[in-house]
Protein backbone atom coordinates (compact mmCIF):
# COMPACT_ATOMS: atom_id res chain seq x y z
CA UNK A 1 0.00 0.00 0.00
CA UNK A 2 3.07 2.65 1.02
CA UNK A 3 4.54 1.47 -2.08
CA UNK A 4 1.67 2.35 -4.11
CA UNK A 5 0.66 5.54 -2.93
CA UNK A 6 4.41 6.58 -2.39
CA UNK A 7 4.52 6.12 -6.53
CA UNK A 8 1.80 8.52 -7.22
CA UNK A 9 3.04 11.11 -4.79
CA UNK A 10 6.50 11.22 -6.50
CA UNK A 11 4.84 11.28 -9.88
CA UNK A 12 2.02 14.09 -8.80
CA UNK A 13 5.01 15.88 -7.15
CA UNK A 14 7.40 15.86 -10.01
CA UNK A 15 4.80 17.02 -12.88
CA UNK A 16 3.63 19.75 -10.20
CA UNK A 17 5.19 23.43 -11.80
CA UNK A 18 5.28 25.11 -8.34
CA UNK A 19 7.63 22.81 -7.93
CA UNK A 20 9.83 23.54 -11.41
CA UNK A 21 9.53 26.94 -10.66
CA UNK A 22 10.61 27.44 -6.82
CA UNK A 23 12.34 24.71 -5.71
CA UNK A 24 14.57 24.24 -9.27
CA UNK A 25 14.77 27.53 -11.69
CA UNK A 26 14.97 30.31 -8.79
CA UNK A 27 17.29 28.50 -6.52
CA UNK A 28 19.55 27.75 -9.64
CA UNK A 29 19.54 31.39 -10.93
CA UNK A 30 20.16 32.80 -7.99
CA UNK A 31 22.84 30.72 -7.37
CA UNK A 32 24.65 31.25 -10.36
CA UNK A 33 23.67 34.83 -10.94
CA UNK A 34 24.95 35.68 -7.38
CA UNK A 35 28.12 33.23 -8.05
CA UNK A 36 28.85 35.41 -11.05
CA UNK A 37 29.03 38.67 -9.54
CA UNK A 38 30.52 38.14 -6.00
CA UNK A 39 33.62 36.23 -6.92
CA UNK A 40 35.08 35.43 -3.16
CA UNK A 41 34.89 31.04 -2.62
CA UNK A 42 33.57 31.78 0.85
CA UNK A 43 30.43 33.95 -0.44
CA UNK A 44 30.09 31.28 -3.29
CA UNK A 45 29.56 28.40 -1.23
CA UNK A 46 27.26 30.14 1.36
CA UNK A 47 24.79 31.32 -1.78
CA UNK A 48 25.22 27.58 -2.78
CA UNK A 49 23.71 26.34 0.85
CA UNK A 50 21.53 29.67 1.07
CA UNK A 51 19.84 27.91 -2.48
CA UNK A 52 19.93 24.80 -1.75
CA UNK A 53 18.00 25.34 1.56
CA UNK A 54 15.85 28.37 -0.28
CA UNK A 55 14.74 25.15 -2.74
CA UNK A 56 13.88 22.92 0.43
CA UNK A 57 11.90 25.20 1.71
CA UNK A 58 9.97 26.38 -0.99
CA UNK A 59 9.37 23.41 -2.42
CA UNK A 60 8.50 21.90 1.54
CA UNK A 61 6.22 24.44 2.45
CA UNK A 62 4.77 26.55 -0.14
CA UNK A 63 4.31 23.84 -2.84
CA UNK A 64 3.55 21.00 -0.73
CA UNK A 65 0.77 23.23 0.68
CA UNK A 66 -0.60 24.01 -2.79
CA UNK A 67 -0.35 20.10 -3.57
CA UNK A 68 -2.26 19.42 -0.22
CA UNK A 69 -5.10 21.85 -1.21
CA UNK A 70 -5.41 20.58 -4.84
CA UNK A 71 -5.72 16.83 -3.52
CA UNK A 72 -8.51 17.53 -0.73
CA UNK A 73 -10.48 19.77 -3.14
CA UNK A 74 -10.24 16.66 -5.57
CA UNK A 75 -11.53 14.29 -2.51
CA UNK A 76 -8.24 12.63 -3.10
CA UNK A 77 -8.04 12.42 1.13
CA UNK A 78 -11.96 10.86 1.38
CA UNK A 79 -10.21 7.89 -0.35
CA UNK A 80 -7.23 8.05 1.88
CA UNK A 81 -9.63 7.89 4.98
CA UNK A 82 -11.37 4.88 3.60
CA UNK A 83 -8.21 3.22 2.60
CA UNK A 84 -7.46 3.33 6.91
CA UNK A 85 -4.10 4.23 6.12
CA UNK A 86 -2.53 6.32 9.07
CA UNK A 87 -1.95 9.95 8.18
CA UNK A 88 1.62 9.36 9.50
CA UNK A 89 2.40 6.89 6.71
CA UNK A 90 1.01 8.89 4.29
CA UNK A 91 3.00 12.10 5.24
CA UNK A 92 6.20 10.36 5.58
CA UNK A 93 5.57 9.15 1.81
CA UNK A 94 5.34 12.40 0.70
CA UNK A 95 8.28 13.36 2.96
CA UNK A 96 10.39 10.65 0.98
CA UNK A 97 8.85 11.46 -2.42
CA UNK A 98 10.05 15.46 -1.67
CA UNK A 99 13.48 14.27 -0.42
CA UNK A 100 14.55 12.53 -3.47
CA UNK A 101 13.72 15.67 -5.43
CA UNK A 102 15.51 17.75 -2.89
CA UNK A 103 18.31 15.34 -3.06
CA UNK A 104 18.45 15.87 -7.13
CA UNK A 105 18.16 19.20 -6.57
CA UNK A 106 20.80 19.48 -4.19
CA UNK A 107 23.08 17.65 -6.71
CA UNK A 108 22.48 20.22 -9.89
CA UNK A 109 23.17 22.65 -7.67
CA UNK A 110 26.77 21.31 -6.54
CA UNK A 111 27.39 20.04 -9.83
CA UNK A 112 27.18 23.15 -11.01
CA UNK A 113 29.04 24.87 -8.55
CA UNK A 114 31.68 22.65 -9.27
CA UNK A 115 31.55 23.49 -13.45
CA UNK A 116 31.42 26.84 -12.90
CA UNK A 117 33.11 28.28 -10.01
CA UNK A 118 35.54 25.24 -9.17
CA UNK A 119 33.83 24.07 -5.83
CA UNK A 120 34.39 20.60 -3.98
CA UNK A 121 32.76 19.24 -1.29
CA UNK A 122 34.47 15.68 0.62
CA UNK A 123 32.63 12.56 0.89
CA UNK A 124 31.94 13.56 4.71
CA UNK A 125 30.49 17.11 3.53
CA UNK A 126 28.09 15.00 1.09
CA UNK A 127 27.45 12.98 4.44
CA UNK A 128 26.14 15.74 6.50
CA UNK A 129 24.19 17.23 3.36
CA UNK A 130 21.78 14.29 2.88
CA UNK A 131 20.90 13.84 6.89
CA UNK A 132 20.13 17.67 6.70
CA UNK A 133 18.06 17.43 3.55
CA UNK A 134 16.51 14.73 5.58
CA UNK A 135 15.66 16.29 8.50
CA UNK A 136 15.18 19.53 6.71
CA UNK A 137 12.19 17.52 4.54
CA UNK A 138 10.77 16.26 7.39
CA UNK A 139 10.33 19.75 9.67
CA UNK A 140 9.33 22.14 6.54
CA UNK A 141 7.21 19.46 4.70
CA UNK A 142 5.57 19.17 7.92
CA UNK A 143 5.28 22.88 8.38
CA UNK A 144 3.55 23.12 5.04
CA UNK A 145 0.83 20.21 6.19
CA UNK A 146 0.17 22.24 8.84
CA UNK A 147 -0.71 25.56 7.01
CA UNK A 148 -2.41 23.45 4.55
CA UNK A 149 -4.97 22.09 7.52
CA UNK A 150 -5.61 25.36 8.39
CA UNK A 151 -6.11 27.77 5.41
CA UNK A 152 -9.46 27.81 3.87
CA UNK A 153 -8.38 28.18 0.15
CA UNK A 154 -5.73 28.83 -1.95
CA UNK A 155 -5.60 32.60 -1.83
CA UNK A 156 -5.34 32.05 2.09
CA UNK A 157 -2.36 29.03 1.66
CA UNK A 158 -0.69 31.44 -0.80
CA UNK A 159 -0.58 34.46 1.69
CA UNK A 160 0.20 32.06 5.00
CA UNK A 161 3.09 30.09 3.33
CA UNK A 162 4.36 33.13 1.75
CA UNK A 163 4.03 34.46 5.50
CA UNK A 164 5.87 31.56 6.92
CA UNK A 165 8.81 30.92 4.62
CA UNK A 166 9.48 34.16 3.30
CA UNK A 167 10.40 35.76 6.99
CA UNK A 168 12.71 32.10 7.16
CA UNK A 169 15.13 32.95 4.82
CA UNK A 170 15.05 36.55 6.02
CA UNK A 171 15.79 36.22 9.03
CA UNK A 172 18.40 33.75 8.77
CA UNK A 173 22.29 34.43 7.64
CA UNK A 174 21.92 32.67 4.38
CA UNK A 175 22.25 35.39 2.04
CA UNK A 176 23.94 37.88 4.31
CA UNK A 177 25.27 38.60 7.70
CA UNK A 178 22.90 39.66 10.84
CA UNK A 179 25.91 40.87 12.94
CA UNK A 180 24.49 44.54 12.78
CA UNK A 181 21.17 43.48 12.95
CA UNK A 182 19.14 45.00 15.63
CA UNK A 183 18.87 42.56 18.77
CA UNK A 184 15.58 41.44 18.74
CA UNK A 185 16.30 40.46 14.59
CA UNK A 186 19.29 38.26 16.09
CA UNK A 187 16.97 36.70 18.79
CA UNK A 188 14.14 35.83 16.12
CA UNK A 189 16.74 34.28 13.89
CA UNK A 190 17.80 31.83 17.31
CA UNK A 191 14.20 30.75 16.63
CA UNK A 192 14.16 29.85 13.21
CA UNK A 193 14.57 26.66 12.26
CA UNK A 194 16.11 27.83 8.75
CA UNK A 195 19.00 29.36 9.96
CA UNK A 196 20.08 25.84 11.72
CA UNK A 197 20.03 24.33 8.23
CA UNK A 198 22.37 26.92 7.21
CA UNK A 199 24.33 26.73 10.06
CA UNK A 200 24.58 23.00 9.34
CA UNK A 201 25.02 23.14 5.56
CA UNK A 202 28.01 25.71 6.24
CA UNK A 203 29.77 23.02 8.55
CA UNK A 204 29.55 20.64 5.91
CA UNK A 205 31.12 22.62 2.85
CA UNK A 206 34.20 22.84 5.58
CA UNK A 207 34.44 19.35 6.14
CA UNK A 208 32.82 19.35 9.59
CA UNK A 209 29.48 19.03 11.04
CA UNK A 210 27.42 21.28 13.46
CA UNK A 211 26.12 19.02 16.12
CA UNK A 212 24.15 21.48 18.22
CA UNK A 213 22.48 22.67 15.05
CA UNK A 214 21.71 19.26 13.94
CA UNK A 215 20.05 18.32 17.05
CA UNK A 216 17.93 21.85 17.23
CA UNK A 217 16.55 21.16 14.02
CA UNK A 218 15.81 17.56 14.65
CA UNK A 219 13.74 18.96 17.55
CA UNK A 220 12.05 21.31 15.58
CA UNK A 221 11.28 18.69 12.92
CA UNK A 222 9.88 16.41 16.02
CA UNK A 223 7.32 19.26 17.07
CA UNK A 224 6.43 19.82 13.88
CA UNK A 225 5.31 16.46 12.46
CA UNK A 226 3.87 15.98 15.67
CA UNK A 227 1.44 19.10 14.75
CA UNK A 228 1.20 17.83 10.69
CA UNK A 229 -0.35 14.47 12.10
CA UNK A 230 -3.00 15.99 14.67
CA UNK A 231 -3.94 19.07 12.63
CA UNK A 232 -4.40 16.86 9.19
CA UNK A 233 -7.48 17.61 7.85
CA UNK A 234 -9.62 14.90 5.09
CA UNK A 235 -11.93 17.63 3.95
Amino acid sequence: MMKTVFALMAKSIYKDSYMLVWSILLPLGLFIGLGMYHEADGYRQNVLIGSMLLSLVMGAINTSGFWTMTQRRRGVFKLLKLSMLPISRFILCSILARFMMFVLIAALLLLSGGLLFGMTIDAGGLFVLLALLAVGSVCFTSIGYAIASHARDEGMMNMMSTMCSFPMIFLSTAFYSLDLAPQWIQFLAKLNPFEYAVRIGRSAMSGGVDVTSLIVLMLFAAVCTVMAVKTFRYE
